[in-house]
């Protein structure tokens, strides 16, 4: 078996998501990674997997606490451990960017139809403190380069990671 090599192209970038439990509850799996796929993101790795409190704690590490409260993180972990995941790694031109945008923004309430969490999500932070529930936001993606390469070690091992050409390729890039 071929080892993955490094990005080929410049620019060329590598980002993990993470379709949390609501996202696998309501059936919408294969819609979502779809969306990736036909704006030309390639699929490198992917894995159902149901983590434990540990992983979930070092996804949701000490900076989520710092920006949102130890509360938010706590919900967080909570949350992702009720049920499996999808987790994937997508390679593409400008890949983090663009993923984020195709994901919209964190607050399902503000995200703008068009976007995964604006089709599929609604709540806001706000319904959600006073509930003391966590905010239901169907996917996790990779915020910059660097979490991009910390997530990516902490889900796949370098050999779950595969490197391999779409039929689409030469036309895309």
């Amino acid at each position: 078996m071929p080892k993955p090599s490094k990005p080929r192209l410049p620019n060329l970038e590598r980002t993990l998501i993470v379709l949390k439990p609501d996202a696998i509850k309501r059936g919408i799996i294969g819609e979502i990674l779809s969306r990736f796929e036909k704006a030309g993101l390639k699929i490198v790795a992917m894995k159902m997997v149901w983590i434990d409190k540990d992983l979930a704690g070092k996804h949701y590490d000490e900076d989520l606490a710092k920006r949102r409260g130890e509360h938010v993180r706590q919900y967080n972990i909570d949350f992702i451990t009720q049920g499996p995941t999808v987790v994937a790694v997508l390679e593409g031109i400008g890949a983090i960017e663009n993923v984020r945008k195709m994901v919209g923004d964190t607050e399902p309430k503000s995200a703008k139809p068009g976007t995964i969490r604006g089709d599929y999500s609604h709540v806001s932070y706000d319904y959600c403190n006073k509930q003391g529930v966590v905010t239901k936001n169907i996917i996790h993606a990779s915020s910059d380069t660097d979490f991009a390469s910390r997530e990516i070690a902490l889900w796949f091992a370098i050999d779950e990671i595969h490197d391999y050409k779409r039929s689409d390729e030469d036309v895309m890039f």
